[in-house]
């Protein structure tokens, strides 16, 4: 286990529910790039007591597990009753094998009836930089939280669609040209500029660091963090870094 900064290393199976001030009304949106489904359904098993709707605005993986109720069809979802317990909705592709997303006006009826609501409202392909075109990400106006996930694994590295999802937007936001080095600076220029990642979202803002397993990427998340807090320090309610993967956070 790394040692970090911070206000201290922060780990149990609530943790990052509670610095996410995940509570009975959340309607959290996830955006970003580098483990978002993987936080929602972290988030969504600590709060398996309760009555949890997992979502997209986009599309996503279901979440199946034997905790996991899956209705996979509009009809299904409408009929669904919600009860303790995770369900996971949308339209199934069966192309792709993915969720799409449930009409709004659906989503509006259904989460009065639910006490945790966890969207996926982004996408990125799985790589760990993105630029974001007009239309993204999708986050639903009525949001309650909003939750910036990046991880540092583009640090250091060229520019190009292997690194980059919509490359050419992800150039005129930061002002790169095609395989320039990707530094701390670009990263959070990604992060915190107005057409960034977190362009259009609404509610409580928080910003997660993902992927960091050890000291050197604690310190290398850490320093953005600080730099991120000293020049925006009144944007965001929580600066976390950690590991979905190893359920362990520290707070800047």
């Amino acid at each position: 286990m790394f040692v970090g900064g911070g206000n201290g290393l922060r780990t149990g199976p609530d943790r990052i529910s509670e610095l996410l001030d995940i509570s009975a009304g959340s309607l959290v949106s996830v955006v970003g790039c580098g483990g978002k489904t993987s936080l929602i359904e972290l988030i969504a098993t600590q709060n398996s007591d309760k009555k949890v709707l997992v979502s997209t605005t986009t599309k996503t993986f279901p979440m199946i597990s034997d905790k996991v109720i899956l209705c996979d069809t509009l009809k299904s979802s409408k009929e669904h009753k919600p009860q303790t317990g995770i369900q996971c909705l949308g339209q199934y592709n069966e192309r792709n094998k993915k969720l799409e997303a449930l009409p709004e006006f659906i989503l509006v009826d259904m989460i009065p009836h639910y006490d945790v609501v966890l969207m996926e409202a982004d996408g990125s392909r799985w790589l760990p930089c993105k630029g974001w075109r007009d239309n993204e990400p999708v986050v639903h106006y009525f949001s309650t939280q909003t939750v910036g996930v990046v991880t540092m694994d583009a640090h250091g590295k060229p520019a190009t669609g292997d690194i980059v999802h919509h490359l050419l937007e992800f150039l005129a936001l930061t002002g790169l040209r095609e395989g320039d080095i990707i530094t701390e600076q670009v990263l959070e220029d990604m992060v915190c500029l107005p057409r960034g990642m977190f362009k259009g979202c609404v509610g409580e803002l928080f910003l997660l660091v993902n992927k960091v397993e050890n000291e050197e990427t604690a310190a290398i998340a850490e320093t953005f963090l600080k730099s991120i807090e000293a020049k925006y320090p009144s944007r965001f309610k929580r600066l976390i870094y950690g590991s979905v993967h190893r359920d362990e956070w520290h707070e800047v």
